[in-house]
């Protein structure tokens, strides 16, 4: 067998494996790939928000949230708009996510034709119970 021949088969061998790399991390890639929008911005795209995978945010709606089961059903608002969210996933509801939090919350999943969001992921963040205490009246011992 030539040098130039191995050189050849060589090539392709490799050609094979990138294209198998990128195939597979582009299917990866795909699965998770969603547009990061607001509760405005979905309303505004009308019937094009169907189509698309979608992670929208907003700020939770207090006294919206119940909970049934394994189902999670609550409001969000942004901008003066609000959106009705039923959240189907698997993922475990965070301990603090409640009526009576103020939270930033950020849902993955399709919006139905009904205009309710069928969240499959949410992340909730809870600004005032993590904020540092900088009212002075603590003090650091040295």
């Amino acid at each position: 067998m030539s040098s130039s021949n191995k050189k050849v088969k060589f090539t392709v061998g490799i050609g094979i494996i990138i294209v198998a790399v990128v195939a597979l991390a582009l299917s990866g890639f795909k699965k998770d790939y969603a547009y990061f929008k607001t509760v405005t911005e979905v309303y505004s795209m009308g019937s094009r928000a169907y189509d698309h995978q979608l992670k929208v945010k907003g700020d939770l709606v207090k006294g919206t949230v119940v909970k049934t089961g394994a189902e999670l059903n609550f409001q969000i608002t942004e901008g003066g708009q609000t959106m009705e969210i039923h959240y189907i996933g698997t993922d475990p509801i965070p301990d603090t996510f409640n009526n009576e939090m103020d939270a930033e919350v950020v849902v993955s999943g399709r919006l139905a034709q009904d205009n309710v969001f069928k969240a499959e992921r949410i992340q909730a963040k809870c600004a005032s119970k993590y904020e540092a205490d900088y009212s002075g009246d603590a003090q650091a011992s040295l």
